[in-house]
């Protein structure tokens, strides 16, 4: 039974009963409840079939892959000993042999493959902004991260927000690092999902320049993130937005969202609760924040999702994950 149609038998047993719904389907009640408790775990990936695989326990994590992936593309003649050397200089002690496994499963072996791989365009990042007077509900994501302090029984928290510009609609995660990984973990687990769920035309993605995610691999987490959209279906251009007069209305929009997120947590931060629960404070927060929190509009009070669903003009009932908190 393929994922969708146990998300539809969930839904359902949420609206019709558990025993009716089970009864119609022919399942068991054990069974409902164990794609109900995977699903609370993992969202809909978790009601794929489980296939049990042997996984070597050095396996290259996936984040080294697409380092690996994006080195490569910048520097085709290079063989596994000199992106070995390349990956250290940003953190990441691996073999040669295993990068030339990356470089196999890949068909990236010889030069000549490696610069075929590297001559596949990739857009860059520019300084060109987008329209935004001309820009419609869900075609612009603004993204920042912010340093909240660092605290003694916490050690440092970063918020990681992407932000559509004309509904406000928000996703938002705490991190203990600065680091282009959980660039790609909120993207990939939550704003990805979001804008799928709501229909987004993505379009655009601007950086602040005092907040963009540097290093010296740049070119490579461009190129992952490239990659991250056009799996997922999306062209998007990617902005990064200069200190000027004319963007002071964007500096002011993520001042006044992010200095909402921290009031609201100080006090759980002052009474030394986990990380783990701060950040599940923080998602509950942030889903209130999309769904109740009204705002003006041109002269009329939505909240985000109601402003881009009145906007847009589409026909959406929010999936149950919408409503479930998640651990990450």
């Amino acid at each position: 039974m393929n994922r969708d149609l146990k998300f539809n038998i969930i839904s359902e047993g949420q609206k019709m009963g558990v025993s009716v719904t089970c009864e119609k389907h022919n399942i068991s009640r054990t069974l409902y409840y164990r794609w109900l408790s995977r699903y609370k775990t993992h969202g809909i990936k978790g009601l794929d079939d489980i296939e049990k695989k042997f996984t070597p326990l050095n396996k290259t994590k996936p984040e080294i892959v697409s380092t690996i992936l994006g080195l490569i593309k910048i520097y085709p003649e290079y063989g596994p000993r000199s992106i070995k050397y390349l990956l250290e200089e940003v953190g990441y002690d691996i073999s040669e042999s295993a990068v030339y496994n990356v470089m196999k499963r890949n068909n990236l072996t010889t030069k000549s493959m490696r610069i075929k791989f590297s001559t596949k365009k990739d857009k860059k990042i520019t300084r060109n902004y987008p329209c935004f007077d001309d820009l419609k509900s869900g075609e612009c994501w603004l993204f920042w991260t912010t340093l909240y302090g660092d605290f003694e029984s916490l050690g440092k928290i970063y918020e990681y927000t992407i932000f559509d510009y004309k509904s406000k609609v928000a996703c938002t995660r705490l991190y203990n690092t600065l680091s282009p990984e959980c660039f790609e973990d909120i993207l990939t687990a939550a704003a990805i999902p979001v804008a799928q769920t709501l229909m987004f035309n993505t379009k655009h993605l601007c950086f602040f320049e005092d907040h963009v995610i540097k290093g010296k691999v740049m070119d490579a987490f461009i190129s992952n993130i490239n990659g991250i959209f056009q799996n997922n279906g999306y062209e998007v251009a990617m902005h990064l937005l200069k200190q000027e007069d004319q963007l002071v209305n964007l500096d002011e929009l993520r001042k006044n969202y992010t200095h909402q997120c921290l009031s609201f947590l100080m006090p759980f931060i002052h009474k030394s609760v986990s990380f783990n629960s701060l950040k599940i404070h923080l998602q509950k927060q942030v889903r209130d924040y999309n769904l109740n929190f009204k705002a003006l509009y041109a002269g009329e009070k939505y909240t985000p999702v109601e402003y881009h669903v009145k906007s847009t003009g589409i026909d959406m009932i929010l999936p149950l994950w919408a409503y479930i908190d998640r651990t990450y």
